[in-house]
């Protein structure tokens, strides 16, 4: 019995020796934590869909020495908080809008003028062309952050209220939520509203409560929370061209060996691309869905969108002025202008 009770453990142990060295094997040589604020949808989604097709691109080009991990939910914490990671090395990536990296680089509010782009092909030729390359080195130079690719948050912004809006005027008096992006903050207060700089994840019940009156963001956006439940009522101004960024640790990625850094450049480009695809294509579907749920969506004709961007542009890049890089700003009023150009407007 005791001889067979030694030989059980001998097998025992040389089985878990041999799990051990087979895991040990398997083992990923680069870990990258990716943390990301949604709740995970699992149909097509112009940021989700990109990013499952991105670990995946990652983990079969590496060969199995990178590993993605993605953190749904907000689960390694908000936003604010994981983009200070980021900057640190604690977490590897995370994918956010444009207004989480303002407050590390004022450069980034440039991306905040309205009306800055006149349709998707001139904001497209700008961020990825220097003036978004520039954009990025400053910010990683300042933070340790890299926007590896500006992608698509959605599309265009627009405000939604708990009223009717139909006008500028419908908007006065009411607090607004924004993200804390001094310029985004600079254009509320130009129409006559108060902005009320409120994290993501609390941005719902913030709604639901009366703590603020509306908010600004894409239709996409917009839907994620299911916003529609507590915001019936959307006027489809566009004031900002609402780009995002897969926001990298430089310091991580200097640990990578440069085909790794090559597989990471590349499947990040990829995501921007099929990122873009999904949110053009999704947009009218966005606003099906949210009518049939009985979101009421206004046009504003084209007089009332010149109010609005006489309201609101000279006041954003007078205040941008005294903090964004004159060299910065220079570079993305002229690029706009031929793309504009270009593109028809």
């Amino acid at each position: 019995m005791r001889h067979k009770t030694i030989k059980s453990l001998r097998g025992l142990v040389i089985g878990t020796i041999a799990a051990l060295a087979a895991s040990s094997a398997l083992a990923a040589d680069y870990t990258m934590k990716f943390s990301i604020s949604d709740t995970e949808i699992e149909g097509e989604h112009f940021t989700h869909t990109p990013l499952r097709a991105f670990k995946k691109e990652i983990e079969e080009k590496s060969d199995g020495r990178m590993e993605v991990k993605i953190f749904w939910s907000g689960q390694l914490g908000k936003t604010d908080s994981v983009v200070n990671m980021v900057a640190t090395g604690l977490v590897e990536a995370i994918m956010g809008a444009d207004g989480f990296a303002s407050p590390y680089d004022q450069n980034i509010q440039v991306l905040g003028i309205p009306y800055l782009f006149n349709d998707r092909a001139a904001a497209y030729e700008v961020l990825d062309g220097p003036c978004g390359q520039k954009l990025s080195d400053g910010l990683v130079e300042k933070s340790g952050i890299r926007a590896m690719v500006w992608h698509e948050n959605g599309g265009y912004r627009n405000y939604s209220a708990n009223k009717p809006l139909t006008s500028v005027e419908d908007l006065q008096g009411l607090k607004i939520r924004t993200m804390n992006n001094p310029v985004h903050m600079e254009i509320v207060k130009s129409l006559g509203a108060s902005p009320t700089p409120i994290p993501w994840q609390d941005l719902y019940t913030a709604l639901q409560t009366g703590v603020v009156d509306g908010q600004e963001n894409s239709l996409a956006i917009f839907r994620i929370p299911k916003l529609e439940e507590v915001q019936k009522n959307i006027i489809m101004d566009g004031h900002v061209y609402s780009p995002g960024a897969l926001y990298f640790s430089q310091k991580w990625l200097d640990t990578l060996p440069e085909d790794l850094l090559e597989i990471v450049k590349t499947a990040s480009e990829n995501f921007r691309d099929l990122n873009r695809e999904i949110s053009t294509k999704a947009e009218a579907d966005d606003r099906a869905f949210l009518e049939s749920k009985g979101v009421s969506i206004y046009d504003p004709t084209p007089e009332q969108k010149q109010q609005f961007r006489e309201l609101t542009q000279a006041p954003a890049l007078e205040y941008i002025k005294g903090s964004v890089d004159a060299d910065i700003l220079a570079c993305f009023l002229s690029a706009a202008e031929e793309a504009n150009a270009k593109s028809g407007g």
